[in-house]
């Protein structure tokens, strides 16, 4: 996990000056601490073990840290609301053999006014799924009621009808009034308005997520006091608004229909999604193919997304003519360079238009270099890029991987049809609600060229398949790819779930995290999202995505892998370190500055509050 983070943060893992390393060739007689020194006796070119060694320790370390990724994620889909899902599981199926052999059934939560569990009523039918990404600072900066506060006067300034009080229903409120959800019969009209303001209000729905989510009273000064609170315990955390406020009509309304708010927009919708920039997003430079030329706004298939820093323009231009060579339609293909600073000639990349032949019409549909000078880290700088994309697909693809054959149409296909042949739309299939390809280590004599400069010969790490055949296998267990297997999703879902989460490190997993509990839990026989559709994280079969070696020709497969392991732990663990203090242990420097500490919707937020 940690090393997709290398890839644009590290000045290491784009080839730079290493210190310890520098420290290392000295001859002056200097002497480095042990833990200084580490990491290069057990791994990288000075290593003191025996090849044989370090490859069979290599194997059995990536091998058992499995089970860490195993045991994050049973806790993140049954165990996320503590044995409450494993009870409700249980009481369904001793209600089902009652109801064979002519028993009394007892009615739930979930047998009451619809076919779908109540995920926020007493005793937590389901474990809980957020509606958006939050950002461990969006968590910890004000309590659910505070938000709850914010939300509520958003809906009495803009949306006053949701707030009714009427009774009347609607039969023919129909899937087009609120994007295609399915609605149950006789729904009410404010019902159906807050579904439809919670599906097309970002903020809003970022509000709702965050003011419905469990959470401990005993860490916010601000929480509703009720007579029906209960005292904190260790399992807290299961504690929600509206069961604190069961007389809260609102809140109990959006408790009732939270199914139908997690339902994604239809294949229908996201194919005709068209996302334009807002003015000020202007690229720093751009570069059109004859066809687009007088249409700067066209939205192309895919926006192939690649964030940049402390990167060379040189090594850029290689791996995009690599990956036009082998793309299958380029011309539908808009490339975005994000420069998040210390780049240098990125302009060269715009020049591949004139190396191609143009007769073949092989070629990019855009190119463009944007800017961002917010800061903010990894999280800031996708969204950023996925804000000035135009494309119905978003692509995120790290500075050292390299793409596939076919990726385009393999990424296309995965999303929007059965399978990577086939034109027919997903009919029986669980829908993707993301994709991303198998996990890959170029062992080339190209990838296996030394970031070195005082190395002159290829380097191929002992136990490098070990950790390609471990990262394989958690990605089809567990689900979980991380940020260098080329995460891709349509861009109306990308927006409608959050997007990254706003910070430093680790938000690729958090997204992932999210897209995978969804796919757990709303494909369940427990659990139905508003319209039925089940979903899945799809892995992309065939030639996987190659990841430059870099990171472990310098480290070692043995140091890389235990940090990253480590590191995961102390994010998703018991400990739940936050994303800045990650970033001073791992780096051992100040995490990115950043313009604002808020997160831009916040500072949008305080705008619409403010008028």
């Amino acid at each position: 996990m940690v090393q997709s983070i290398q890839a644009s943060q590290d000045p290491i893992a784009q080839g730079g000056d290493d210190d310890a390393v520098q420290r290392m060739d000295k001859d002056d007689g200097t002497t480095e601490s042990a833990s200084a020194l580490l990491p290069y006796r057990i791994g990288g070119p000075n290593t003191s073990l025996p090849f044989f060694v370090e490859s069979f320790l290599g194997w059995s370390l990536c091998l058992s840290c499995l089970t860490i990724s195993g045991y994050h994620y049973v806790k993140s889909t049954m165990l996320s609301s503590g044995w409450n899902y494993l009870i409700s599981f249980n009481r369904r199926a001793r209600r089902n053999l009652q109801g064979m052999f002519g028993g009394t059934i007892e009615h739930g939560p979930m047998d009451q006014e619809s076919n779908h569990p109540n995920l926020l009523a007493t005793g937590n039918e389901a474990p809980w799924i957020p509606l958006t990404t939050h950002s461990r600072a969006e968590l910890e900066r004000q309590s659910p009621w505070e938000r709850y506060q914010s939300l509520l006067r958003i809906l009495e300034k803009k949306y006053p009808e949701v707030l009714t009080s009427s009774v009347e229903v609607d039969n023919d409120v129909g899937c087009k009034d609120c994007n295609n959800n399915n609605l149950p019969p006789n729904i009410a009209l404010a019902d159906a308005a807050l579904i439809r303001v919670l599906h097309h209000d970002n903020i809003c729905r970022r509000l709702a997520s965050l003011a419905l989510r469990p959470y401990d009273p005993s860490n916010f000064a601000e929480s509703p006091s009720n007579e029906n609170s209960h005292t904190p315990t260790a399992r807290s955390y299961t504690t929600t608004l509206p069961k604190q406020l069961p007389h809260n009509q609102l809140l109990q309304r959006m408790s009732k229909h939270w199914n139908h708010f997690l339902a994604l927009p239809s294949l229908e919708d996201v194919k005709s999604f068209r996302h334009l920039p807002s003015c000020g997003e202007i690229p720093v430079a751009t570069s059109h193919n004859k066809i687009r030329a007088n249409d700067a706004n066209y939205s192309c298939r895919i926006s192939l997304i690649l964030p940049a820093f402390r990167e060379s323009g040189s090594h850029l231009l290689t791996k995009l003519t690599k990956a036009l060579e082998i793309s299958q339609d380029p011309n539908e293909v808009e490339v975005i360079i994000v420069d998040a600073g210390g780049c240098n000639d990125l302009e060269v990349c715009l020049a591949e238009r004139d190396t191609v032949d143009s007769e073949d019409n092989h070629y990019w549909g855009r190119i463009s270099i944007f800017s961002h000078d917010s800061g903010g880290g990894r999280g800031p700088c996708l969204n950023f890029g996925a804000s000035v994309a135009t494309g119905r697909i978003l692509t995120f693809c790290h500075s050292d991987t390299m793409l596939p054959y076919h990726w385009d149409g393999r990424i296309v296909s995965t999303l929007e049809f059965d399978s990577e042949h086939s034109t027919e739309p997903m009919i029986n299939d669980r829908r993707a609600n993301s994709c991303a390809f198998s996990f890959g280590i170029d062992t080339s004599r190209e990838g296996l060229c030394m970031p070195f400069e005082k190395v002159n010969t290829l380097y191929y790490p002992p136990g490098v398949k070990a950790v390609e055949f471990s990262a394989n296998l958690r990605t089809h267990l567990y689900s979980l790819p991380y940020g260098d297997q080329v995460l891709s999703l349509h861009a109306c879902i990308f927006h409608f779930l959050g997007g990254f989460p706003d910070q430093c490190l680790m938000e690729d997993y958090e997204l992932v995290s999210l897209l995978r509990h969804r796919a757990a839990l709303i494909s369940s026989p427990s659990y139905s999202s508003g319209n039925g559709e089940r979903e899945k994280l799809a892995i992309i079969s065939g030639e996987p995505a190659l990841c430059s070696p870099r990171r472990w020709q310098k480290f070692g497969v043995l140091y890389v892998t235990y940090m990253n392991s480590t590191f995961v732990n102390l994010y998703a663990g018991a400990s739940k370190m936050g994303p800045d203090d990650l970033y001073r242990r791992y780096y051992g420097t100040a995490p990115p500055t950043r313009n604002a500490a808020e997160s831009p919707w916040e500072l949008e937020l305080v705008k619409i509050l403010a008028d």
